[in-house]
């Protein structure tokens, strides 16, 4: 979820940070977006999934009527068709939450509504969905990012009180197999976080910006960090041509790429980051400023659904750019 104050960046850096980003921009690498059939309901803080080459697309919030709502709904996407099937229903709204396919299933990690984060996992079967009780947190979290490396998943910062707690931000990194219990591992280096950009990229994962409580509100932030799971140990890799929060990470070949993300606007950027020497380039735009979106690759194609393209306003498309 994103907040429209404190963004972190003063705006007598923008202007030089947009003198970097045309510098580095490469136009040989730029990205060409099409638009596909919309998801039915549009939604932000969704967790959202790859698998069998379909986009599993499941709770989020949305506004109606000046209320915010958080959804249960869960739908299925077909590259092939071009189409949205419904799914069955989460067992009541959820947002907030990272998805990803793991143990071979498409897992949900916490997550919540009005009050504090979640400890439930919830995996989706072939009836529908049910708790994965092996899986469930050692305490509250929403807001944070998850992501598969080998036989384990690693479950990353995030707030355990509401979406507006921000001083429940937490440096806490845990893994766990498919059969279940949690480990701790090294915490996040760095400021507490929440809102980052997340993907493994050569059997490391790669942590990219977020944001972190500062004097009641938030502050964005800027860093790269790598975490080596083999060795239990973050280093420094790079730094983003701004702070910027609410980006989403996907993984191409050696590169992390980051993905819109808000720093005192919606942002556009794609950013792709080195993972052998952190090296940061500028290679594309999204069609329009996109903050909160989810983005897979599917099939040599990525795909974005959901997120926010303004202040309580929902993006209400799906697009798709071949890489």
């Amino acid at each position: 979820r994103l907040h429209a104050a404190s963004s972190g960046v003063p705006e007598s850096l923008s202007l030089q940070h947009q003198l970097q980003l045309n510098l580095m921009t490469s136009p040989l690498n730029s990205m060409t977006w099409k638009t596909l059939t919309p998801p039915p309901l549009p939604r932000a803080g969704t967790p959202v999934t790859a698998i069998d080459g379909t986009l599993v697309v499941s709770g989020g919030t949305y506004w109606q009527d000046g209320v915010k709502y958080f959804a249960s709904r869960a739908d299925r996407y077909d590259p092939a068709t071009d189409t949205w099937t419904a799914l069955p229903s989460l067992p009541g709204g959820l947002g907030d939450a990272p998805a990803i396919v793991f143990g071979g299933r498409v897992r949900i990690f916490g997550g919540g509504t009005t009050g504090p984060g979640g400890t439930t996992t919830w995996v989706l079967g072939e009836n529908g969905w049910s708790e994965d009780a092996a899986l469930r947190l050692p305490a509250p979290r929403r807001s944070s990012v998850a992501a598969v490396v080998g036989d384990r998943v690693f479950l990353l910062g995030g707030l355990s009180g509401n979406g507006t707690e921000f001083g429940t931000a937490t440096a806490t990194v845990w893994s766990a197999r498919a059969t279940g219990g949690w480990t701790p591992c090294a915490p996040l280096p760095g400021p507490v976080r929440f809102n980052a950009a997340i993907g493994v990229v050569g059997g490391r994962i790669l942590l990219a910006g977020g944001c972190t409580p500062d004097g009641g509100a938030v502050r964005n932030l800027d860093d790269v960090v790598a975490y080596d799971p083999v060795a239990d140990r973050w280093s420094e890799l790079a730094r983003l041509p701004f702070a910027l929060r609410g980006a989403w990470g996907v993984p191409v070949g050696d590169r992390l790429l980051v993905l819109g993300g808000y720093s005192d606007r919606f942002l556009t950027d794609i950013f792709a980051v080195s993972g052998a020497d952190g090296r940061v380039e500028r290679v594309g735009d999204l069609p329009e400023g996109l903050a909160d979106a989810r983005f897979c690759a599917v099939g040599g194609r990525i795909y974005g659904v959901t997120g926010e393209n303004g202040i309580k306003k929902r993006f209400p498309g799906l697009i798709m750019a071949e890489l």
